[in-house]
């Protein structure tokens, strides 16, 4: 009997406690497993059985986290074109791992979280992807909701955000302006700039439908293939941060990164979506909240003590931020 430690989350783990998930499943003899690289959270394995590919998602204190996840697997599997994985066989007992699990189908396709895959694409490749990113986002929002709203685990559905999305997200602001005062890294002419923004905000109400946000939709967390020369999304995956809201808001931390790559790829990733028939009315109104959000949550996470993210050293909140804010507003 093989054991080994597969991550520093998930421990040792022995292929007979991989055998006996599968025997459960009826998803055939274990051939091989392979712990996956990428993600913050060292929650993954690949699994090959005599029956296909599969991943195994695993973790303790994990039956929030993954009640919500196969919760919207399952609503985009039923009602959109998106890629992503299903069917996923949630298995909340800990008699086997010792903690909640979850089981799927191994979407096709390259893992753009890798670097190595990103260091060999070409200009076009990346204009391409960009493109098809944009498409897919457009896919992953036509699973709509009567209102911007997060995942219950008491109730097993979707409970309202007080106030909508514009409310919600002025709400997340004030607590990483608190939490990232904790630490030190913001300057009172952040809080003053971030403030504006808020001001502004309330001026402001959600517009048109709630429709799925991913919340964290970037080259991470997507798969992607090339057939006959031409690229697509084959893939999205960890739907932990999943929620409705404006759609407009889930282009941000991509739209974000690119501008910092290629301006030319910002304009390909919005240009697929709108031309998708993503977003809705009046977006440039709501931008500079979304963008501050986003861009504020990387920054608290990233300045916590007692290490710095290098990238950080030498900059100011609002100094970082306020390019993206004006670029992207802009754009939208």
């Amino acid at each position: 009997m093989t054991t080994r430690a597969y991550s520093a989350r998930l421990g040792d783990i022995s292929d007979a406690q991989f055998q006996q998930a599968l025997d459960r499943l009826d998803l055939g003899e274990l051939v091989g497993a392979t712990a996956v690289p990428f993600g913050l959270f060292g929650q993954n394995v690949f699994l090959t059985t005599s029956r296909g590919e599969f991943i195994f998602r695993g973790a303790q204190h994990g039956d929030w986290q993954f009640a919500k996840e196969v919760f919207f697997a399952r609503l985009l599997a039923e009602r959109t074109a998106a890629p992503v994985a299903w069917p996923q066989w949630l298995e909340t007992s800990p008699e086997i791992f010792g903690w909640p699990y979850i089981v799927a189908p191994r979407l096709p396709g390259q893992p753009l979280a890798d670097p190595a895959v990103i260091a060999g694409l070409s200009a076009d490749d990346r204009w391409q992807i960009a493109w098809a990113q944009g498409e897919t986002l457009a896919a992953l929002q036509a699973l709509t909701w009567a209102a911007a709203g997060d995942f219950d685990l008491a109730t097993g559905d979707i409970v309202p955000f007080e106030g909508g999305h514009i409310g919600h997200l002025v709400r997340e602001v004030r607590k990483l302006v608190a939490d990232a005062d904790g630490s030190g890294s913001l300057t009172p002419e952040d809080r003053a700039w971030i403030e504006g923004v808020l001001h502004q905000a309330a001026l402001v109400r959600d517009s048109g439908p709630a429709v799925y946000l991913h919340n964290d939709f970037s080259l991470n967390n997507v798969l992607a293939q090339r057939h006959d020369g031409a690229w697509a999304i084959t893939g999205v995956v960890d739907l932990m941060t999943s929620t409705f809201g404006g759609g407009e808001a889930d282009l941000c931390r991509q739209a974000a990164n690119y501008l910092d790559q290629d301006p030319a790829l910002t304009s390909a990733l919005i240009g697929a979506y709108r031309g998708a028939g993503g977003g809705g009315p009046d977006a440039q109104s709501r931008a500079p909240l979304y963008v501050v959000y986003e861009r504020l949550l990387l920054w608290e996470y990233f300045t916590r003590p007692p290490e710095r993210a290098g990238w950080t050293a030498g900059k100011t909140f609002s100094g970082w931020a306020r390019r993206n804010v004006e670029r992207l507003t802009a754009l939208l």
